[in-house]
This record gives structure tokens, sequence and C-alpha cells, in this order.
């Protein structure tokens, strides 16, 4: 296709495995139009992200209304999403940018263990979300009936996206 772009080849960064805070992990810096603007709308992603699901918690949080049992997973995918944008997308700026981690190797294993477990809960979140609309379009009955009963059950699911998953899953209950 003619132009090479050696700084989308993205095949060493901390995502292809190994060690993600070895220096060279992306190629190259940006000239400084593109930079600025890169910088400028991955800011503005961030800030987004984090007003957007600030404003989905204090919803929650004031409208007593809202604590049903399907939407304490939207509460967790809202906190998920509310550390991507506010810890993980301001690190990932500059690392972009220069296309070398310069803030330390104790923040960049920090910053690659949360960024994989927010995102991986975020994602864990979405199946559950998917997985209480199902049961509650397949068994509408008994899943009204049960709003008390399988609060248990939903905080289970919730803790299960964040606790390490080299353990025996959760069992589940005729219930769900």
């Amino acid at each position: 296709m003619g132009q090479e772009l050696p700084w989308l080849n993205r095949s060493s960064g901390p995502r292809a495995g190994g060690d993600g805070c070895a220096a060279g992990g992306l190629r190259g810096p940006f000239p400084a139009g593109p930079a600025a603007l890169l910088a400028a709308l991955m800011a503005l992603l961030g800030l987004v992200t984090v007003l957007g699901n600030a404003l989905v918690i204090l919803a929650f949080a004031v409208e007593r209304s809202l604590r049903t049992q399907g939407n304490f997973f939207f509460l967790n995918l809202a906190i998920a999403d509310l550390l991507v944008g506010g810890f993980c997308i301001p690190l990932y700026i500059p690392y972009v940018l220069t296309g070398e981690w310069r803030l330390g190797r104790g923040l960049c294993k920090l910053w690659l263990v949360v960024d994989y477990l927010v995102c991986t809960a975020s994602v864990f979140n979405i199946v559950l979300i998917s997985l209480d609309r199902f049961i509650s379009v397949t068994r509408a009955a008994s899943y009204r009936a049960q709003k008390g009963m399988t609060r248990n059950a939903v905080l289970k699911m919730i803790m299960e996206t964040y606790l390490p998953q080299k353990r025996k899953p959760i069992t589940w209950s005729r219930g769900l």
C-alpha cells in the first residue's frame, strides 16, 4: 500500500506479552501536530469517561429506586470504567506520545495490573448485564419474584469480577 507507518506497529508494546515496562515499547514520538491532536483527543476521552461514569455513580447513590439487582451491574461497570478513564488513560497518554514509559518501573507495573483488571472487569460486567437481561426476559415471572433472594448472587458475581481467577468459580444456584 505504499507508505510505511512504523509507529502503528504495537507488537512490542505491553499488550503483546512479556515485560511491558521495558524501554522501546512503542515506535518513536509523533510529529508535533499529530501528537498535539492525539493528546487532546485522548485527554478528552478520559475526561468524558470520568464525567459520564461519575454521573452514573452519583445517580445510583442519590436515587434509591435505581438500586435494583440488575442496576448493580451497571454501577459496577461504571466504577470499572471510571478507573479506566481516571487512571489508565492519563498514564497511557505520555507513553503513546513519546514511545517509551518514563514514569518509573513501579508505576508501570501498577498501571499494567490496574489496566488489565479494570478492562477485564468491564467486559465481565457487560457479560453479567447480558446474562441478567436474558434471565429477566426468559424467566420474567420467577425473575421478579426473586428480587430479594438473588441479592447474594449479585454480590457474588460482582466480587467474582475483581477476585483472582485461579480458584474455583462461582457455583450457580437454580435461581439463576
